[in-house]
């Protein structure tokens, strides 16, 4: 008899709840609700993973847009001339805006040879296709006019390009102080207007920052967006050739 019962009592031990690898959402007897088998850990640390990163990918993208607002802000009631919102906000468009305006509406155009002098109805050439091209994006997908398109573009890489700048400032561990006084001296610059202007700059600007950022940065993504962002930055300006050649440099 006695083999039978040591037979039993092993067999229910092995179907004890606590044998099995897999956490259940149940709780085992003897133990409480705060207790290792209550929840899946595993399952909770993604779920705080997921939670911290996203709080820290917020207050970049937070200060980024925070400070393009004040940007507009500043151009619109300080710069702009008397005139209702839309005719202020359209001021933004200025001297080369018309130029990527034409690329957009009309494309590249040139004649053989090229003009010595600059005439856009002629010969438009001259800039880079990554600004018009998104801009013809926003211009044909929103339906919305060839200025407006231009203006939108850059304002919502002039956010990236910020949000970029205080995702560096929280990689180097500098203080919110130091953060916030360094973005108003930025953006204090009289050649940040070209950041919320109908410009390429600010495009470039966010791709190259871009470009570093995840350059930097481990992993498969990180070099998938690292590309992402270094075409961008190439089909902007000329410069982005050479800025490309960041990581080689850096790995010298």
């Amino acid at each position: 008899m006695r083999p039978e019962i040591t037979s039993i009592e092993s067999s229910a031990c092995s179907c004890s709840l606590s044998a099995f690898p897999v956490s259940l959402a149940l709780p085992i007897e003897g133990t409480s609700p705060t207790e290792d088998a209550f929840t899946n850990k595993g399952a909770a640390r993604s779920d705080y993973d997921v939670m911290t990163r996203s709080v820290w990918l917020l207050r970049p993208l937070l200060a980024g847009l925070i400070i393009t607002v004040l940007q507009l802000a500043m151009a619109m009631g300080l710069l702009a001339p008397e005139g209702s919102f839309s005719q202020r906000y359209a001021t933004l468009v200025q001297h080369d805006s018309y130029w990527f305006i034409n690329i957009v509406d009309r494309g590249y155009q040139t004649i053989v040879p090229p003009i010595d002098h600059k005439v856009m109805e002629v010969s438009n050439v001259a800039f880079f296709p990554a600004y018009p091209a998104i801009v013809a994006a926003f211009r044909y997908g929103l339906d919305i006019s060839t200025g407006t398109a231009l203006l939108v573009t850059a304002q919502l890489a002039a956010w990236g390009f910020w949000s970029y700048f205080f995702l560096f400032c929280r990689r180097w561990n500098i203080s919110a102080a130091l953060q916030i006084c360094g973005a108003l001296l930025v953006a204090a610059h009289p050649a940040a207007f070209f950041l919320i202007a109908g410009y390429s700059e600010s495009l470039f600007l966010m791709a190259l920052l871009g470009f570093i950022y995840w350059s930097i940065a481990e992993g498969r993504t990180a070099k998938f967006w690292a590309a992402a962002h270094g075409i961008v930055m190439s089909a902007t300006r000329i410069v982005g050739i050479v800025c490309a050649a960041f990581p080689l440099v850096r790995s010298v």
